[in-house]
């Protein structure tokens, strides 16, 4: 019909950035929280997969989260 619609263009539970750490080359996501915010199922099972193939997810509820948590 011509109207707009959303579509979906990554996985299920993917998280809200993703990118890769030179130079290793390792997967690494990072799915924003507000300070109570949890993660749902999807990103959970998603979670638990990068990290079993060696990416790093971080949950990020600040900045420093994420300097924390980087290798």
């Amino acid at each position: 019909d011509g109207g707009l619609r959303p579509i979906q263009v990554n996985l299920p539970g993917c998280p809200d950035l993703i990118g890769f750490l030179a130079p290793s080359g390792r997967f690494l996501g990072i799915e924003v929280k507000a300070a109570n915010g949890r993660l749902r199922p999807a990103q959970e099972a998603f979670r638990d997969a990068l990290t079993k193939a060696g990416g790093i997810y971080i949950v990020a509820r600040s900045v420093e989260d994420v300097t924390r948590e980087l290798p």
